[in-house]
C-alpha cells in the first residue's frame, strides 16, 4: 500500500511533466505548419505578382503599339492635309496671276508646312508623355510588388521570432516543471 500511495504523490509531477511535453511538442509542430504556410503565402505572392507583371507589360506593349499606330495615322493625315493646302494655296495663286515661287507667296508655303511641323512635334511630345506616363506605371507596379513583398517577408520574420520565443517559454516552462517534480520526488523521498 505504501508503494501505491508514493506512486500517487509522484503523479501530480508525473502529470505536469508530461503536459510539459506535450505542450512543447505541439507548439513545435504548430511552429512547423506556420512557417510552411507562411512560405506558401510568399511564393503565392510572388507568383501572382509575376503573372500581373506580364500581363502589365504586355498592356504596355499593346498601349506603345497602339501609341506608335496613331502616330503614323496622325502623320500620313498630316502629310495630305499639308500637300492639299499647299496645292489649294498655288492654285489660289495661280488664279490671282501671283507665282508661287518665289516672294510673298513662298512665304505663305513655307509658313503652311512650319505651321504642321510644329503640329507634328506637339504631337510627338504628347506620345512622349503618354510613353512616360507607361514606364511609370509599370515602375510603380514593381516597386509595388516589392513592398508587398518585404512586408510579407518581415511579417514572417516577426512571426518567427515570436515562435521561437515561445518555444523558448515553453521548454522554459518545461525545465522549472521537471525541476518542480524532481524536488516533489525527493521531498517525497526524504520523508518516506
Amino acid at each position: 500500500m505504501a508503494g501505491i500511495s508514493s506512486v500517487l504523490t509522484y503523479l501530480p509531477a508525473i502529470t505536469q511533466g508530461v503536459n510539459a511535453i506535450t505542450s512543447v511538442i505541439s507548439g513545435e509542430a504548430n511552429t512547423r505548419r506556420s512557417e510552411e504556410s507562411e512560405q506558401l503565402a510568399l511564393r503565392q505572392l510572388q507568383e501572382t505578382q509575376r503573372a500581373q507583371a506580364r500581363i502589365a507589360g504586355e498592356n504596355a506593349a499593346l498601349d506603345r503599339q497602339q501609341i506608335a499606330i496613331n502616330a503614323q495615322n496622325a502623320e500620313e493625315d498630316r502629310l495630305r492635309a499639308l500637300r492639299r493646302a499647299v496645292a489649294r494655296q498655288r492654285a489660289n495663286f495661280g488664279a490671282s496671276g501671283i507665282s508661287s515661287s518665289g516672294g510673298s507667296a513662298e512665304a505663305v508655303l513655307l509658313g503652311l508646312t512650319t505651321e504642321s511641323d510644329e503640329e507634328r512635334e506637339q504631337r510627338e511630345r504628347l506620345d512622349q508623355l503618354r510613353s512616360t506616363s507607361i514606364d511609370q506605371g509599370l515602375s510603380q507596379q514593381s516597386r509595388l510588388n516589392v513592398l508587398q513583398r518585404t512586408q510579407l517577408q518581415e511579417r514572417n520574420n516577426l512571426n518567427n521570432l515570436t515562435n521561437t520565443s515561445s518555444r523558448i517559454s515553453n521548454f522554459s516552462n518545461f525545465g522549472l516543471s521537471a525541476l518542480e517534480a524532481a524536488n516533489k520526488a525527493r521531498n517525497i523521498y526524504l520523508q518516506s
